[in-house]
């Protein structure tokens, strides 16, 4: 909900006010099977394509012409009103539990990850062995984040701030290889108008 408890702020958008086509969430993810979920990425996680999953989340993902789309901005036709979520209650408590497990309070973390996870299904409990050790705890609460965050934004800048790779996809276009944190295409290359005006860059 855009407006719910869940949401601490969004951009709003209505009929009079909504973005073109290709701007909109919903091209993106649904409007485009160009776009389909990866069936190597995170869609492979049990919680989203298990046949026995009961989360709240698998409901997000959708068939259109064979390939499986993320429906969460679900108006693909315009005028496009689906609400951007910048910042989420459950992308608040994932930030904290991260922070909380880095800094060694892993009970802290545990459970806020397990606050975010029982939001979608309420049975639900992480294995000893994905939360016992802190390695293992970051890991899946960074894999949490990508479950819940998807089609939000937050990927790219995720594996960023981690300096961890990009990993090599292939898909029905063709193929992309792996991005490690010391290549030149890791990051975004400072704009040529900004290295003309500062010679110190």
């Amino acid at each position: 909900s855009y407006t719910g408890s869940e949401s601490i702020f969004s951009l709003p958008f209505n009929a009079l006010d909504a973005p073109g086509q290709q701007s909109a969430l919903a091209h993106n993810y649904v409007g485009a099977v160009i776009l389909s979920l990866n069936s190597a990425g995170i869609y492979s996680n049990t919680a989203l394509s298990g046949t026995t999953s009961t989360d709240a989340r698998k409901g997000l993902i959708t068939v259109k012409n064979g390939l499986n789309v993320l429906n969460k901005f679900p108006k693909s036709t315009s005028p496009f009103t689906d609400y951007v979520p910048v910042l989420r209650y459950a992308e608040v408590l994932l930030n904290y539990a991260e922070a909380a497990a880095e800094s060694n309070d892993l009970a802290t973390a545990r459970a806020l990850l397990d606050a975010v996870r029982k939001r979608a299904n309420a049975s639900y409990t992480f294995p000893a062995a994905d939360i016992t050790l802190k390695a293992d705890l970051i890991n899946t609460i960074l894999t949490e984040r990508r479950i819940e965050l998807l089609g939000e934004g937050f990927r790219t800048a995720d594996l960023q701030r981690r300096l961890q790779p990009f990993p090599a996809k292939i898909g029905g276009i063709g193929s992309v290889a792996q991005v490690l944190p010391t290549a030149n295409n890791y990051i975004w290359p400072i704009p040529a108008d900004e290295q003309g005006a500062n010679g110190g860059i």
